[in-house]
C-alpha cells in the first residue's frame, strides 16, 4: 500500500496571526499614515489587543522591508500589575513560539525570532518614566493612555529615535477618563494643539473603537455594557468623552451655561476675581458677580502659560473694559490668588507681592491668599450647580470645557484628582469658596484671615482700613433698614 507524502503545514501569515477586525484594520491603515494615533475610547474594541500585535507587525516589517534587525520598540502601562494583565499575561498564550520568545526575567521582552528580524518589544511600566532616559525606541504603543499625564507623553515623545527609522510611532489605546482624561481629550478628539504640536497637527489620528465594533465579542456583552449606571454606559459603551466614570461634575451641562450678553451685569453688582497662578503651567483668571436674585456668574477669564507675575497682572488689567478716558468700567470687592503664589519668589519679593505691584496701582486692591479647601470647594460648586446658583458664560470655553473633564480621586472620592489641565477648575474653585463661602464667617475672623495673607506694613494698613469702611457701610445700611422698619410697625 502506498503511503501518501506528508504535505508540510504552511506557517500562517501575518494577517491570518492578527485576524483584524474592521475597525481595527482602520487602526492599521491610520498607523501607516500618521505618526501619533489614539485607538479605542470604549470597553471592547480590542485596543490591548492590536496595540501588541501591532507593534510585532511594525519590527517585521522594519525588517523585511528595511533590513534593520534587532530594533526595540516599547510597550507601556501605568505600572505593573496593569502591564502583566493587560499584555504580558495574553502575550504568553497568543503570540506562538514560531514567531518570538517572552522573556520574563528582570527585564521584560518580547523578542521575535532571527528570521524575523529579531527586533524586540520591550515590556515596560511607566510608575516613573524617567528610568528611560536614555533609552531609544522605534516606536512607542501605551495602554490606557489617559492613566497618565501629559509630561509622561512629552517625555515618551523625546525617546522616539532610531537608526534607520526616518518616522518613529507613537500608538495610544485608551477609554475615557482617568487623570490624563483632559489632555488626550483636547488633543485627539477636540483637536486644540499646544504650541509645540501645532506644525505636526497633521499627524494626530482618532479611531474610535466600541464593543459593538468587535466580532470576537458576543453581543451579550455590549448589552451588558449598556446595562452600567449612565455615565459608565455612556464612556465604556458608547465611548464617550463627555460623559464617563469617575467624573465630578457629571450634572454639568447646557443649563449651566449662558450667553455673555444675556447676563445683564450691572455696575452696582457686587464682583471678584480669582486667580490660579502658574508658569510652565497654565495662569487662569476668572471674574466673578452676583446678580440680585443670588445667581452667581462667571462670566470672563483668561487662561496663559509663560507669563511672568507682572505679565500676567498686566494681563488681567488688558481684560478689563475701559471708558473713553481710559479709566476702569468695573471696580471689585476682592482678587483671591492661590496659595502657592505667596510662597514661591523670585529675588526678594513672592509671586504675589509683585502681581500687587501693578494690581493695587491700578485696582487699588491687594490679592488675597484663596481658600484652599479642595473638598469643601468642589462641593460648593457641585451644589450651586445642582440648584442652578451658579451659571459659567461662554465668554469662558476653557471652564466649560475643564469642568466635564475631572474626575473623582480614587483615594479620597471627595476630592478631585489633580491632573494636568485643571487650572480652570481650580482658580474658579478658589474665586467661589473664598468669596461666598467667607460671607458666613464672622467679621473679626476675616479680617485677621485677611490681613495675615499681606505681607507689606503699608498694603496691609490700607487693606485694614478698607474693610473697616465696608464694615462700617454694612452697619449703617442695617441700622437705616431696622430703623425703617421700626416707624413702619409704630405707624401699624
Amino acid at each position: 500500500m502506498a503511503v501518501s507524502p506528508r504535505v508540510p503545514k504552511k506557517k500562517p501569515t501575518w494577517e491570518q496571526l492578527i485576524d483584524p477586525s474592521p475597525k481595527q484594520r482602520e487602526f492599521l491603515s491610520a498607523v501607516e499614515h500618521h505618526d501619533f494615533v489614539l485607538y479605542g475610547g470604549a470597553a471592547g474594541g480590542g485596543k490591548s489587543y492590536i496595540l501588541r500585535w501591532w507593534l510585532a507587525l511594525y519590527l517585521y516589517r522594519l525588517y523585511r522591508e528595511r533590513g534593520l534587525r534587532n530594533v526595540q520598540v516599547g510597550l507601556f502601562c501605568e505600572d505593573y500589575p496593569s502591564l502583566y494583565d493587560r499584555q504580558i499575561s495574553k502575550i504568553k498564550f497568543e503570540f506562538p513560539p514560531e514567531i518570538g520568545t517572552l522573556k520574563e526575567g528582570v527585564v521584560k521582552n518580547f523578542q521575535l525570532r532571527p528570521e524575523l528580524g529579531g527586533g524586540i518589544i520591550a515590556l515596560r511600566n511607566l510608575d516613573d518614566p524617567s528610568k528611560y532616559l536614555s533609552a531609544e525606541f522605534a516606536a512607542i504603543g501605551v495602554d490606557e493612555l489617559t492613566k497618565n499625564p501629559k509630561d509622561t507623553f512629552d517625555f515618551l515623545r523625546m525617546r522616539l529615535r532610531w537608526p534607520g527609522v526616518d518616522r518613529p510611532k507613537f500608538v495610544g489605546a485608551s477609554n475615557p477618563g482617568g487623570k490624563g482624561h483632559a489632555w488626550v481629550k483636547k488633543i485627539w478628539i477636540e483637536k486644540e494643539f499646544p504650541e509645540e504640536l501645532q506644525h505636526i497637527r497633521q499627524q494626530f489620528a482618532f479611531i474610535q473603537a466600541k464593543a459593538s465594533h468587535n466580532p470576537h465579542l458576543s453581543p451579550a456583552y455590549y448589552q451588558s455594557l449598556l446595562t452600567l449606571p449612565h455615565a459608565m454606559a455612556q464612556a465604556y459603551a458608547e465611548g464617550s468623552w463627555d460623559t464617563f466614570a469617575g467624573q465630578y461634575f457629571d450634572i454639568f451641562g447646557s443649563q449651566n451655561t449662558v450667553r455673555a450678553e444675556a447676563i445683564g451685569i450691572q455696575p452696582w453688582w457686587p464682583k471678584w476675581i480669582s486667580i490660579d497662578w502658574g508658569f510652565k503651567h497654565d495662569s487662569a483668571v476668572y471674574w466673578h458677580t452676583t446678580d440680585p436674585k443670588g445667581v452667581t456668574f462667571t462670566y470672563r477669564e483668561l487662561v496663559q502659560n509663560r507669563l511672568s507675575p507682572r505679565m500676567l497682572a498686566q494681563a488681567i488689567l488688558d481684560k478689563i473694559p475701559r471708558d473713553s478716558r481710559g479709566q476702569y468700567t468695573e471696580t471689585y470687592e476682592r482678587i483671591y490668588l492661590s496659595p502657592d503664589a505667596f510662597a514661591e519668589r523670585t529675588s526678594e519679593n513672592t509671586y504675589a507681592q509683585q502681581l500687587d505691584e501693578i494690581l493695587m496701582a491700578a485696582l487699588k486692591l491687594n490679592c488675597l491668599r484663596a481658600d484652599d479647601d479642595r473638598v469643601g470647594g468642589w462641593m460648593l460648586m457641585y451644589s450651586m450647580l445642582q440648584a442652578r446658583q451658579w451659571c459659567v458664560a461662554d465668554a469662558c470655553p476653557r471652564l466649560i470645557a475643564n469642568l466635564p473633564t475631572l474626575i473623582r480621586d480614587p483615594k479620597k472620592v471627595e476630592d478631585i484628582l489633580k491632573s494636568d489641565g485643571d487650572d480652570p477648575g481650580d482658580s474658579a474653585r478658589y474665586g467661589l469658596k473664598s468669596h461666598l463661602a467667607a460671607k458666613d464667617k464672622p467679621y473679626e475672623y476675616r479680617l485677621t484671615e485677611a490681613l495675615d495673607a499681606v505681607p507689606d506694613h503699608t498694603a496691609k494698613h490700607m487693606l485694614h482700613l478698607k474693610m473697616e469702611d465696608e464694615q462700617q457701610k454694612q452697619r449703617e445700611l442695617v441700622q437705616q433698614m431696622f430703623s425703617h422698619g421700626h416707624r413702619r410697625r409704630f405707624r401699624n
